[in-house]
């Protein structure tokens, strides 16, 4: 029979490795309380607790000076302070071990190690078999038949548990012996001298020879090594006090029973509400105990009723309806399940009365240009959903129904779509969703033009907090509402049993499908409220809700490829890696496989002896090859310049040349890529399936993949693109005379800020006096300094201050910009677009000085320089792509030219050949005039018939 077992948390030590292994994920709730250091040490305890299924659960934390303290006054005293976002933290993690009910034992006097060891020996003599889980290695002393311990290692997911066998290989001793060999060592991380001259190595060998450091000193006289026997002898007196600063007491007094820390109870309840508030919805599936909800939780799959041929409620229904929607935070979705005739009418004459619509579909695919119809669902009123099966099949077997059993009645597809048509597309009647673009594209390939998109709630999120982890529809309605979802795995599996929607049974997809509509009801009103009280509504209404429409039609117009072309150039490519490969190869000496990074490893710093100047390595222990540091490595040998032109080919093969025309649809023959409007913090648009936006533009191959993006027969592409639209707007939010005089003379800025700062005439500015004026330009809207500067100009450091101490001398305002953003983006936080966009920075507001803070702090203020500037460029070309959109709809334009592309600054459209002149006065007087500013906006304009033929 198995011994029971407990689990020992050493909150403590567990608490500062989560801090630290995951501070750079910056993991905060929507109000900015830092949830990193918790949610670690949340997702180790429910691992442990569901891996190892204990019959006792302890929590240890440390309570102030120890006995130690007093034993040795510097002890911990090399130790940084504690950052102030994990001591913020720490009571968040109590919280959360009493929310589970478990105990948390401390001792005066003692550290957290102590009470561990105290527990675990405890444990021993009562039978039962002990796991210390921890981030620190102190505890491995205490590991024995009955004890080990479960620790994390360079990785916070690489976890390994420690037995006495994990010791010896790790070691080379004995886990009792580790006493002895940290005394001999010491260390600095808790400040214990231990034995000046005798390292690692030394005292292995010394202790597997004499077997402890009492018989290493009684057999003093026999160590051959004069230097390490000199430093014993010299150590006698430190090694002694290290010795018992290391080691673990075994006896504390605590009063503590093993009942005391049994997991069978817990209030699942108080955790949940600890959990939505922590914003950790990911870690609700792990809870213990399979997930049983407590009394009153609300539940997606429950209330649910047929709706089908009954018409409208009865009134002490409808009454029981409004008084639960009065709680909608403690209440799941009521279902209404239309089927039939009688029910799609009654529905449609709710649909034609309401405010506003909340809509969703179901479907087959997350690509709306391949997505089938299987349902969509709608909600009026909050609280309630009505979901409209039109694409169901049978269950498989194994899922909800058995194989071949019908799914239950559905309206046909066509007199759904008849139904709803008019209210979808009725611009009076206000429409809501959460990601709509998706929804919407999806009813356009069915006929169905949705109007009157007047709230997003995904994108309601995104601009209250750009950098929020809560985006999706599930996240959100739990840590803003408590209402906790079901997943869609739950419905269509995972991994290869993953079905999609169509074969699950109706019964099951619509309590689903009807929340999917009800919740951004739910959302909205707290939504909008944040949105004005930070007086982002405007930006809100008049720009990104726009927008929508605008990215939708772009992505249904698509862009034309030119296959043939890509697939010669493909096989060009493959001619100019081999013979790449076969290069690097005869200058390697020998044959190996240049796509593997060990064997790439080996190669550079084995054989051929290079040196990687940032001596970065891999979490494995090898010399890292990623791309910078060989792009550091440049000139050491002729092979480095080899591989990275190897890679660059490899990679625009891959990623372009052999994928876009894998991508394009079958129906259209077009590539429909993704835009994705919350996708940045800056608020820029980019674009995924396939990322169009990072084609290289300055290389020849670049430029050819770009000339494969092509015009229809008779038409022509037309690309305009803002003209160093930054750094217009840094002339405007700066409001610097020099900046803003060249600009309005028209002259060439980087020529005019070279004639600034290096004193010369205009006329005798030299290509790489412009060159330098250009990096200053850009890097100083980028929050750079000088030795940014000098990296990207190949200047010494000082002579990079020099540059930017005379920029500064002749354009002052700028210098004034940057400190005042500074000391904003520290005051309050944030920043600011011109169009009111914000962006966070809770860093600036941190009171850690350690270094790890100073470095990100500096990241953030380069960040929080650049935001406004690169921020208003993002809102500037939106609206122009807004204003141009409807002035291409206007029935009067009689153009037929559509946008098609967005790259940052830039616009494409495809527009009939013999429209193309006026199209492009058009796409310039709108992009010109899409924002006032003091200086004048630019825009270069250019037709061709391939996307390259356009620069």
């Amino acid at each position: 029979m198995p011994k029971p077992k407990l689990v020992l948390i050493d909150g403590h030590a567990l608490a500062y490795r989560a801090y630290f292994a995951l501070e750079s994920t910056g993991l905060k709730t929507r109000a900015g309380e830092p949830t990193g250091a918790v949610y670690g040490f949340a997702s180790m305890l429910l691992n442990v607790w569901r891996d190892e299924r204990p019959d006792y659960i302890a929590v240890t934390f440390d309570v102030g000076k120890t006995f130690r303290n007093e034993l040795y006054a510097d002890y911990k005293a090399t130790r940084a302070k504690m950052p102030d976002e994990l001591a913020a933290q720490l009571g968040r993690i109590q919280q959360m071990v009493q929310a589970f009910n478990l105990p948390v034992v401390t001792a005066e006097g003692f550290e957290a190690d102590d009470v561990l060891g105290t527990l675990a020996a405890r444990a021993a003599a009562d039978g039962l078999q002990t796991i210390i889980v921890t981030g620190d290695t102190d505890t491995f002393q205490l590991i024995n038949p009955s004890v080990s311990v479960l620790i994390n290692q360079r990785k916070w997911s690489d976890i390994r548990l420690y037995d006495p066998a994990a010791i010896q290989e790790r070691y080379g001793l004995l886990p009792n012996q580790l006493i002895d060999y940290k005394a001999l060592v010491g260390d600095t991380s808790d400040n214990i001298p231990g034995v000046k001259g005798i390292g690692d190595k030394t005292a292995v060998q010394l202790l597997q020879k004499y077997g402890t450091l009492d018989n290493i000193y009684a057999h003093l006289e026999e160590i051959t090594a004069k230097r390490a026997r000199a430093a014993l002898e010299g150590g006698r007196e430190a090694v002694r006090m290290s010795r018992e600063l290391v080691t673990i007491k075994t006896d504390v007094p605590l009063s503590i029973e093993w009942e005391q820390c049994r997991t069978a109870d817990y209030d699942r309840g108080k955790a949940l509400e600890l959990f939505r508030q922590l914003e950790f919805r990911s870690l609700i599936d792990r809870l213990p105990g399979g997930g049983t909800p407590a009394e009153g939780e609300p539940q997606q799959l429950s209330m649910f009723k047929q709706f089908g041929g009954q018409g409208r409620e009865n009134k002490e229904t409808e009454k029981q309806g409004d008084e639960e929607t009065k709680r909608l935070g403690d209440q799941a979705t009521r279902v209404h399940l239309v089927t039939d005739a009688k029910a799609l009418k009654a529905l449609v004459k709710e649909l034609g009365r309401a405010d506003i619509i909340s809509f969703d579909v179901e479907t087959t695919s997350t690509d709306p240009m391949r997505a089938k119809l299987v349902g969509i669902s709608l909600a009026v009123t909050a609280g309630e959903g009505y979901y409209i099966p039109v694409g169901h099949q049978a269950a498989p077997e194994g899922m909800l129904l058995p194989a071949g059993e019908p799914t239950g009645q559905q309206l046909p597809l066509e007199e759904v779509l008849a139904a709803i048509k008019p209210v979808m597309e009725d611009e009076a009647i206000a429409k809501l969703a959460h990601n709509a673009k998706y929804d919407m594209t999806v009813l356009a390939n069915y006929g169905v033009a949705v109007a009157g998109l007047a709230f997003d709630t995904m994108i309601a999120e995104w601009l209250i907090d750009p950098a929020s982890h809560s985006l999706g529809l599930k996240p959100l309605a739990w840590t803003r509402l408590g209402v906790e979802m079901t997943p869609i795995d739950e419905l269509i599996g995972r991994g290869k049993k993953q079905i999609t929607m169509e074969q699950v049974a109706i019964q099951a997809a619509a309590p689903y499908a009807a929340a999917d509509a009800d919740m951004p009801l739910r959302l909205r009103a707290q939504q909008e409220g944040e949105l004005r009280a930070k007086n982002l509504w405007p930006l809100f209404e008049q720009v990104e809700m726009p927008l929508v429409t605008v990215l939708m039609d772009m992505e249904l117009a698509g862009v034309l490829l030119d296959v043939p072309f890509l697939r010669q150039m493909g096989a060009s490519l493959d001619k100019q890696l081999h013979k790449l490969e076969r290069a690097i190869v005869d200058l390697a000496g020998s044959d190996f496989n240049i796509n593997s990074p060990q064997q790439l490893a080996e190669v550079l710093f084995g054989k051929l002896r290079l040196k990687a100047p940032s001596g970065r390595k891999t979490a494995t222990g090898r010399v890292s090859v990623a791309q910078d540091v060989l792009d550091s490595m440049a000139g050491q040998h002729p092979i480095i310049e080899q591989i990275l032109e190897q890679r660059q080919l490899s990679k625009l093969k891959s990623t372009y040349v052999d994928a876009l025309p894998a991508l394009a649809n079958p129906q259209t023959g077009r590539i429909h890529t993704s835009y994705n409007q919350v996708g940045t913090v800056t608020g820029r648009i980019s674009s995924s399936e396939p990322n169009l936006q990072n084609i290289p533009i300055r290389t020849e191959l670049g430029r050819q993949v770009r000339r494969a993006v092509i015009a229809a027969p008779g038409h022509v592409l037309v690309a305009a693109d803002y003209s160093q639209v930054e750094l217009r707007i840094l002339a405007h939010i700066s409001g610097d005379p020099g900046l803003k005089e060249a600009f309005a003379r028209g002259e060439d800025i980087h020529a005019s800020t070279a004639a600034a700062i290096f004193s010369v005439p205009l006329a005798q500015v030299t290509s790489e006096y412009r060159r330098i004026a250009k990096s200053i330009n850009f890097g100083l809207a980028y929050g750079q300094g000088a030795f940014g500067l000098a990296q990207t100009t190949g200047l010494p450091q000082s002579e990079a201050q020099k540059f930017i101490d005379a920029y500064f001398k002749r354009f002052a305002r700028v210098r004034d910009y940057i400190e005042e953003t500074k000391r904003k983006a520290a005051a309050e936080g944030y920043v600011e677009t011109l169009l009111g966009r914000r962006r966070y920075f809770g860093i600036l507001q941190s009171r850690d000085n350690d270094q790890r803070t100073q470095i990100a702090r500096r990241a953030a203020e380069r960040e929080a320089i650049n935001m406004p500037i690169q921020g208003t460029a993002a809102d500037i070309i939106k609206v122009a792509m807004i204003n141009l959109h409807h002035r291409l709809a206007a029935q009067d334009a009689g153009l037929k030219a559509k946008m098609i592309l967005q790259v940052h600054d830039e616009l494409v459209l495809e527009a009939p050949e013999d429209k193309a002149e006026k199209v492009m006065a058009i796409v310039r007087e709108e992009m010109e005039n899409a924002c006032r500013l003091d200086v004048p906006l630019r825009v270069d304009a250019k037709a061709g018939k391939n996307w390259d033929e356009t620069k």
